[in-house]
């Protein structure tokens, strides 16, 4: 998201509304349902808003939603623990890609751990 966000900080609702769009228009381009959109994030608006906020890339410590969020999401698809996703964006980022093959590379390491 982050390399799509304008280079300035703002908190103006109509910027953030036209982001938004923007997001949710390319997302229909590349087949995602809008029922997806909102059961991973909730309000879309709300996202790009504190994505705004926090561009350099830090989260307070008292608001975690967001990388919890991420946790669950690739716990359920790399099949971690929630405690392994949390090592892995604490060590990786937020970035998805390289959290899902990190998340992969891990799974692989086990499985080759507990044949030995």
């Amino acid at each position: 998201m982050a390399e799509h966000l304008p280079e300035v900080v703002t908190d103006d609702p109509a910027t953030i509304s036209d982001l938004t769009d923007q997001a949710m228009e390319a997302a229909d381009r590349e087949g995602i349902e809008v029922s997806e959109i909102y059961e991973e994030v909730g309000s879309v608006f709300e996202v790009i808003a504190h994505a705004m906020q926090h561009r350099g890339g830090s989260l307070p410590e008292t608001d975690l939603t967001e990388l919890d969020l991420l946790a669950g999401r690739l716990s359920r698809e790399a099949n971690l623990t929630e405690a392994q996703t949390h090592d892995l964006i604490e060590r990786f980022g937020t970035d998805w890609e390289k959290l899902l093959n990190e998340a992969y590379f891990l799974k692989e390491l086990e499985a080759g751990r507990r044949q030995e």
